[in-house]
């Protein structure tokens, strides 16, 4: 099945400006369960901050998506981003009501692989129809755009 979810699109420009906080850290824990009302079903991502590119971090943030398996029930959110226990990230986080959420879905993940930053789109869709473009650089120069974009901020 081919499902999608539309979404701003979001330039490294955008996603450093909605960003309380942007880190670099390793995914250490998750825990799914049910909302409040039982009506979704929520992931928490804990991660080891091991870098805070922009904002004041903990050594420790979690991150909430919506979706996750609960026993034999499954919620898919296409575009959401999903972590893996061990997974290293470049994440940009923003605060969503009483969660701390990645800044347009799968646009604010950045999974770090060989000293190399590289983000996923599958799942999103743009209003204009065109798609997205997948960003794979060095790590080291990606954090250097981002700590310039930070530093141009008022």
């Amino acid at each position: 099945s081919a499902t999608a979810t539309t979404v701003e699109r979001l330039g490294l420009e955008d996603l450093v400006k909605k960003s309380r906080n942007i880190v670099v850290g390793k995914v250490t824990g998750t825990r799914t369960y049910w909302s409040a009302g039982g009506k979704f079903i929520l992931t928490e991502y804990t991660i080891e901050v091991v870098e805070s590119l922009k904002g004041q971090a903990a050594r420790e943030i979690a991150v909430t998506t919506v979706g996750g398996k609960i026993g034999d029930l499954e919620l898919h959110v296409s575009g959401m981003p999903v972590f893996q226990t061990g997974e290293n990230a470049v994440v940009f986080v923003e605060q969503s009501g009483a969660y701390q959420t990645v800044v347009g879905l799968g646009q604010g993940k950045f999974t770090v692989t060989n000293d190399e930053v590289s983000n996923g789109l599958l799942g999103l869709t743009y209003p204009d129809g065109r798609p997205g473009i997948p960003i794979k650089m060095p790590l080291q120069t990606f954090k250097a755009q981002i700590r310039t974009l930070v530093n141009r901020q008022p």
